[in-house]
C-alpha cells in the first residue's frame, strides 16, 4: 500500500456499479477546488472508469447548532466554488435545504445514479454518521478520503495520550507525505458531465444573506462580516499572517491582542470548514522562509519540539502547532470520537480521579447558562473572552485555555462545566464542531496532561490558571480596550 493509498476508507464492500452513470464527489468536509485529495482521487477513478465527474455540495439545516453565522461562512465558500467549478470545468451540483424544498431523499437519489461515490473523511460531529448513512443503502462503493492532514491519520497509530506521543510519527512520514500532496489546480476527467440533469434546483447563491433570513435556524447567532467564508478569503487571511503574524509568532502568540496584530494564524475555521488545505498552508509558510527541500527537514532532531523544520524557530513554532497539536485532535478523535459524549469516557484515570476527589468542594461562585452565554460573571477578564467569542466566532488561544479552567470551577460539576463549554464552542465559534474544539476543551479537564501540584479547590490535581496570573503574564489593555468595542452578548 503506498502513503496516499492510507488516506481511502472503504465505507462498505459493494462494487463500483458500471452502469452508473457517473463517479459522484459529495463533498462534506474538504469544500474546496484546490489541495483536496478526495478530489483528486474522485478525478482519478472518472478516468479510470472512462465516466464524468458530479460534484455535489449540500448544506443541511437541522445540523446541531445550525445558525446564520454558521450558514453565511458556510455559502459564502459554496458561492465561490460555484464560480471556481465553472472556471476549471467541473460540473458542480449545489443544493441548499430551505423550508419551501426540504431535500428529502435527493442525495440518495444522486447516489443511486453514480458509478460509486467519493467522499471527505472526517472524524467528527455528523460527518461519520452521515457518511456511514449512505454507504449502508446504496448498492456501490462508497470510499471516504483523508484530506485532513499532511500525514495520513491512519499512519500515526493509535490515540495518543500526548503531543509527544505523536510528534515523531509525523516527522517520521513528513518529508514522504508532503511530496505526496494534493494538486494545487487539479484538471477535470476527460468525460463530460454537463449532458446531466441534477433533477433538482440548483442553489441560487447571489444573494446569501436574503436566503438564510428565510431558514428556520439560529438567527440570533449573527454572521460575523469581517471573517467572510471561502477560498479567497482564507488565502486572503494567509496572506496577512505570513506577513505580520508569522515573523513574531514563536515570541508573541500567547499574547492576547486584538485581531489587528495578527498573533495568531486566524485560519483555523478555513481548515475545519476545508475552505483551505492544511498542506498549502505548509507549502506557504516554507515559502515565506526560504522555500522547501528535503534537506531543510533536520532530521537529527526529529521528535522533537524545536529544530525539525528547519532553522527559522517561528516556522518551526507554527509547524509544530498546526501539524502535531492539530493532528493529536484527529488521531484521537479518529479512534474515540464517541468518548467525547461525557468525561468519563474521555480523560485519563488520574483525572477522573481528581474531579471525583473533589466533585463536593465548595464553590466560589456558580453561575447556569444564562450567565454563561451572556458573559455575567465577576471576572472581567472571562467576561470579556466570552465576549469576543458571541461577538466574532473566535477566542483568542491562550484566553480560550483560562475561559475553559474557569467555568470547570465555577460549575456545580465537572460533567455540567463540560457540556456548557461543548455548547458556548459549537454554538458561537467559527471553528468550534472539530476535533481539536473537543480536545482542547478536554484538556482543560486533564486530557493530555499531567497531575500538577498542588491540589486546589474544586480542580484538584487539574492544572490551574487564573486571570490574575494572566494579567501579571501579559499586557492586556489593548485586547481589553477592543473588546469593550463589540456588541454585549443578546444586543
Amino acid at each position: 500500500m503506498t502513503l496516499n493509498q492510507s488516506r481511502l476508507v472503504r465505507l462498505n464492500d459493494k462494487p463500483i456499479d458500471q452502469a452508473g452513470d457517473f463517479v459522484l464527489y459529495w463533498m462534506q468536509m474538504a469544500r474546496r477546488f484546490s489541495r483536496n485529495h478526495s478530489l483528486d482521487y474522485a478525478i482519478k477513478c472518472a478516468n479510470e472508469l472512462g465516466k464524468p465527474l458530479v460534484v455535489y455540495e449540500g448544506l443541511r439545516v437541522d445540523y446541531p447548532w445550525a445558525s446564520a453565522r454558521l450558514h453565511q461562512f458556510i455559502l459564502e465558500g459554496m458561492r465561490e466554488n460555484a464560480v471556481t467549478a465553472k472556471k476549471l470545468g467541473f460540473t458542480y451540483w449545489p443544493f441548499v435545504e430551505s423550508p419551501k424544498d426540504r431535500g428529502h431523499g435527493l442525495l440518495h437519489r444522486i447516489v443511486a445514479r453514480s458509478a460509486l461515490v467519493v467522499t471527505d473523511d472526517f472524524p467528527c460531529f455528523i460527518i461519520p454518521a452521515q457518511s456511514r448513512g449512505v454507504a449502508a443503502k446504496h448498492e456501490r462503493a462508497v470510499i471516504a478520503v483523508d484530506s485532513n492532514a499532511v500525514v495520513p491519520l491512519r499512519l500515526l497509530g493509535d490515540a495518543p495520550y500526548a503531543a509527544a506521543h505523536l510528534r515523531p510519527k509525523i516527522h517520521k512520514a513528513f518529508a514522504e507525505a508532503f511530496d505526496l500532496r494534493s494538486a494545487p489546480k487539479p484538471k477535470p476527467p476527460r468525460a463530460d458531465a454537463s449532458r446531466f440533469q441534477p433533477g433538482f434546483e440548483l442553489a441560487k447563491l447571489d444573494d446569501i444573506e436574503g436566503l438564510i433570513a428565510k431558514l428556520p435556524i439560529d438567527q440570533k447567532v449573527t454572521a460575523v462580516s469581517a471573517r467572510p467564508g471561502g477560498a479567497a478569503a482564507a488565502r486572503a487571511q494567509l496572506k496577512r499572517f505570513l506577513k505580520q503574524g508569522l515573523p513574531v509568532y514563536a515570541d508573541h502568540r500567547s499574547e492576547p491582542m486584538p485581531p489587528s496584530a495578527v498573533h495568531g494564524s486566524g485560519l483555523s475555521p478555513y481548515l475545519h470548514f476545508g475552505h483551505i488545505s492544511i498542506e498549502e498552508v505548509v507549502t506557504e509558510v516554507f515559502e515565506a522562509t526560504g522555500g522547501y527541500a528535503r534537506s531543510r527537514l533536520h532530521l537529527e532532531v526529529a521528535g522533537k519540539r524545536e529544530g525539525f523544520f528547519g532553522t527559522d524557530r517561528n516556522a518551526n513554532s507554527f509547524l509544530d502547532e498546526a501539524l502535531t497539536w492539530r493532528d493529536v485532535g484527529y488521531v484521537w478523535h479518529l479512534h474515540r470520537r464517541e468518548d467525547t459524549r461525557s468525561l468519563e469516557t474521555a480523560l485519563p484515570a488520574w483525572a477522573r480521579a481528581t474531579l471525583h476527589l473533589h466533585a463536593g468542594d465548595k464553590r466560589e461562585f456558580v453561575y447556569d447558562l444564562e450567565a454563561w452565554e451572556s458573559a455575567s460573571t465577576h471576572d472581567p477578564l472571562w467576561n470579556a473572552a466570552q465576549r469576543e467569542l458571541v461577538a466574532t466566532g473566535s477566542i483568542h488561544n491562550y484566553l480560550r485555555m483560562l475561559w475553559g479552567k474557569k467555568v470547570i470551577e465555577w460549575s456545580r460539576t465537572p460533567e455540567e462545566a463540560y457540556q456548557t463549554l461543548v455548547h458556548l464552542n459549537n454554538k458561537y465559534a467559527l471553528d468550534g464542531r472539530n476535533p481539536n474544539s473537543y480536545t482542547g476543551i478536554l484538556w482543560c479537564f486533564g486530557l493530555f496532561d499531567r497531575p500538577w501540584a498542588p491540589q486546589r479547590n474544586v480542580l484538584g490535581q487539574i492544572r490551574y490558571m487564573s486571570s490574575a496570573n494572566t494579567a501579571k503574564k501579559f499586557k492586556l489593555g489593548a485586547y481589553l480596550d477592543w473588546v469593550a468595542t463589540l456588541p454585549s452578548p443578546g444586543s
